[in-house]
């Protein structure tokens, strides 16, 4: 799956290294996790492309958690880091199957590396300039409008995030934020939430064989009645029927 994990105990030093990516690229998902098991389950689960694990995680080794995820077969691109340059660290980190080894706090450059290396042949496209559900220039939008945008596509299969809790995260009044963005995007930031749930669900259907139930819970809805009705209302027809249109595609293709 693109996106790219983000593990650390320390909530400031996930949210620094997720504003650096999103200043990278800023239309990819990125998830956090401030725990060891939190860093396992969302990887085993949401199968990022890329993750950034800590050296040291909830007392745990990131070495540990890396050779866990060899261990499941998933090829998940690890960078593992450090406030300091340990040769021995480094090379028990190359041993366990990461990829790259960044000392923190991370330096632009060298995650962008970092990225361009975890997602070969993406070239420029690792640094988007439109906005991927607008289809506009990040460039024509207000700079708070873009920070909404990027918030939205980093927490959109999380429940809560709605156009209140984004307000009280930036400590800003959500009406204005509300009017701001509207004005920006021609829609309602809960249209925009809408959009990315419906997206990822869409690619999640068509590119995993998920359990539906289990898709709508990845994408951040609670009742699977209510993930049913937006995706039917969204693209005219239900998540099965896409997945059977998908298998019918390939078949065909198959046989071409």
């Amino acid at each position: 799956m693109y996106g790219l994990l983000i593990a650390g105990a320390d909530p400031a030093d996930r949210q620094s290294a997720a504003a650096q990516v999103h200043n990278l690229a800023p239309s990819m998902p990125v998830w956090q996790a401030g725990s060891y098991d939190e860093a396992l389950a969302m990887i085993l689960h949401l199968r990022p492309q890329a993750a950034l694990i800590p050296l040291r995680l909830s007392a745990r080794s990131g070495c540990s958690l890396t050779e866990t995820i060899r261990a499941a077969g998933l090829d998940t691109a690890v960078c593992i880091t450090s406030s300091s340059v340990e040769p021995e660290s480094i090379r028990r980190a190359m041993r366990a199957g990461a990829q790259d080894y960044l000392l923190t706090p991370l330096n632009s450059q060298e995650l962008s590396a970092f990225l361009r290396r975890a997602f070969p042949g993406a070239g420029q496209a690792i640094l988007p300039s439109e906005d991927p559900i607008l289809h506009v220039e990040y460039a024509s939008l207000s700079p708070l409008t873009v920070r909404l945008l990027r918030i939205v596509q980093e927490d959109f299969n999380n429940p809560p995030v709605t156009l209140l809790s984004i307000s009280e995260r930036l400590n800003m009044n959500s009406k204005y934020l509300g009017r701001v963005f509207l004005r920006d995007t021609g829609m309602k930031l809960s249209q925009y939430v809408l959009c990315c749930r419906m997206e990822e669900a869409r690619w999640l259907i068509e590119t995993t064989s998920e359990k539906i139930s289990v898709i709508a819970g990845m994408v951040g809805y609670g009742q699977l009645n209510r993930f049913y009705v937006h995706f039917r209302s969204y693209f005219g027809l239900s998540p099965s029927a896409l997945r059977r249109a998908g298998a019918a595609d390939t078949s065909r293709e198959v046989r071409a």
